[in-house]
């Protein structure tokens, strides 16, 4: 990407030691790893918040596409449909009385 040689990188970090001295460098170091680490939690919740907000459409419109079905009215049965009684439970080779 940079193309930078082995000669070009010492050269930047004699460049550095010099500008800011052996004592600055460390803080400096510290400053950029907290706000690498920042960066990341940022992007990370931002990442988060995207898929959250995703499944809440992808549950959304399943709700919208889903088929409604029409309410069934209230029939009574009908009168060959009969009820479990006694007399079913009982078994045939009893007599009954």
């Amino acid at each position: 990407m940079f193309d930078v040689g082995g000669g070009e990188l010492v050269l930047i970090v004699l460049v550095i030691l010099l500008l800011f001295g052996p004592k600055k460098i460390p803080e400096f170091a510290q400053m950029i790893g907290k706000g690498l680490r920042q960066f990341r939690k940022a992007q990370e919740d931002l990442t988060q918040q995207i898929r959250d907000i995703s499944a809440e459409a992808a549950i959304s419109e399943a709700e919208v596409m889903r088929p409604v079905r029409p309410a069934q009215p209230d029939v009574p049965p009908s009168p060959r449909q009969s009820t479990p009684s006694d007399s079913d439970t009982e078994s045939d080779t009893e007599p009954k009385v």
